[in-house]
C-alpha cells in the first residue's frame, strides 16, 4: 500500500485538534511540577505564558499560589496580573477566592484596578494586608478602595480581626483615623501588625500611644519581654525606649529587628542592648550595626560569642551555633507567648 505524500484536510484538522490539546494539557501540567517551586519566584516571561488562561481555567488556583508564593519581579507580576483579568474582563469579575490566592502576583496590580476589585469577605482583605512591597499609590488606592466597601465601620468600631487583617494598609491611613481605635482591639491584635514595614513614623507614634495605654500594655516599665515580643516595631513610636527594662528586650525578635529605626537602635543603652537574644543579634543589618557606637558594637559581639555566634558583617552569611539553652528557649518562645498572653 502506497501513502500520498500530501495530507488529506482531515487528518490536518485532527492533527492540529490533538496538537491543541496536548499544549492545554501539558499547560495544566506545568504548575503541577516542581519545576516553578524551585525557580523561588526568579520567572522569566516563557515561564508563565499561557499558566494563567482561559485554556488553562481550571488550574488557575494552583497557578497562583505557585506562581505567588514567593516576591516577584515587578515586570512578571504585572503580566500575571494581565492574564488573569483577560480571563475575566473585567478585573471587577474575579472571584475573592482567586483574589486571596494572589500572593505576590498582588504587587503587580496597577493602583487604579484595586478600586475595581471585590473586598467584601475580610479573608480578602487580609491577604491584601500582607507585605506585599506596594508602591505608596498601589496603598492609598487599596485603602480607599476597602473604606468605600466597609463605609459602616470606623476606626472605633474595628476589632482585633479587622486589624490583623489590614496590616501593611494601616499605614496608608491617618494618624487620627489610627488614635481613634481602640486600645483593647491594638492589644489583642499587637502580634498581628507588629512588624509593619515602612509605616510612617507618625503613624507608628499613633500604635506606640496605643500600646503605652492603660487599656492595651500600659507603662513601658512595666513591659516584660512577653509583651515587648507582641509589641514588636511599635517600640519604635515611643519617645524613649530606655523606660523600657532591659532584660524585656529579650523578647525582640529577628523580624522585629529588621523593621527598627536606627535612632530607635542608638538610644538603647548598652544594658538593654547585651539582653537582645541571639536571632535578633544577627537580624541587625550591615546598616544598623554602622549607626551604633563603639560600646554598643561591643555589647552586641559579647551576646553573639557568649551564645556561640559569628557574627556576620550584613552582606555575607555564617553559621551559627547554638547552645542547648539557646535552642530549648527557641522553641518554647512560641508557645511561651501565646500562654503568658491569654493572662495579660
Amino acid at each position: 500500500m502506497q501513502f500520498s505524500n500530501i495530507m488529506s484536510p482531515r487528518w490536518a484538522y485532527l492533527l492540529i485538534s490533538f496538537l491543541s490539546v496536548l499544549h492545554k494539557d501539558l499547560a495544566k501540567l506545568r504548575c503541577d511540577g516542581d519545576s516553578l517551586i524551585k525557580k523561588n519566584g526568579k520567572l522569566s516571561k516563557e515561564d508563565i505564558d499561557d499558566l494563567i488562561s482561559i485554556d488553562n481555567q481550571s488550574q488557575i488556583k494552583m497557578c497562583l499560589v505557585v506562581l505567588g508564593k514567593n516576591p516577584l519581579e515587578t515586570g512578571i507580576a504585572e503580566l500575571l496580573w494581565r492574564d488573569l483579568v483577560k480571563v475575566y474582563k473585567p478585573a471587577d469579575d474575579i472571584p475573592e477566592d482567586e483574589l486571596q490566592l494572589l500572593g505576590w502576583i498582588s504587587a503587580g496590580i496597577p493602583a487604579p484596578d484595586f478600586m475595581n476589585l471585590s473586598l467584601t469577605d475580610i479573608d480578602t482583605i487580609a491577604s491584601f494586608g500582607k507585605w506585599r512591597n506596594y508602591s505608596r499609590e498601589q496603598l492609598m488606592s487599596l485603602k480607599q478602595a476597602i473604606e468605600d466597601q466597609w463605609s459602616y465601620k470606623g476606626p472605633s468600631d474595628l476589632s482585633n480581626y479587622d486589624l490583623a487583617a489590614l496590616g501593611q494598609v494601616l499605614c496608608a491611613f491617618n494618624k487620627s483615623y489610627i488614635a481613634a481605635i481602640k486600645p483593647m482591639a491594638y492589644k489583642a491584635a499587637a502580634a498581628d501588625i507588629s512588624n509593619l514595614v515602612n509605616c510612617p513614623q507618625e503613624i507608628v507614634k499613633e500604635f506606640a500611644l496605643l500600646a503605652t495605654s492603660r487599656d492595651a500594655f500600659g507603662d513601658p516599665s512595666g513591659w516584660t519581654a512577653i509583651q515587648i515580643a507582641l509589641i514588636g516595631c511599635v517600640i519604635d513610636g515611643l519617645d524613649s525606649v530606655r523606660d523600657i527594662q532591659p532584660d524585656a528586650f529579650e523578647g525582640l525578635s529577628a523580624s522585629n529587628m529588621q523593621c527598627l529605626s536606627n535612632n530607635v537602635l542608638q538610644a538603647m543603652s548598652i544594658e538593654q542592648i547585651s539582653h537582645l537574644s541571639l536571632s535578633a543579634v544577627n537580624a541587625l543589618t550591615y546598616a544598623q550595626r554602622s549607626s551604633l557606637d563603639r560600646e554598643q558594637i561591643k555589647a552586641i559581639q559579647e551576646t553573639a560569642n557568649t551564645l556561640g555566634a559569628v557574627l556576620n558583617d550584613g552582606r555575607s552569611t555564617s553559621r551559627t551555633t547554638w547552645s542547648t539553652m539557646t535552642l530549648v528557649t527557641y522553641l518554647q518562645l512560641p508557645t511561651l507567648i501565646i500562654s503568658s498572653y491569654c493572662r495579660l
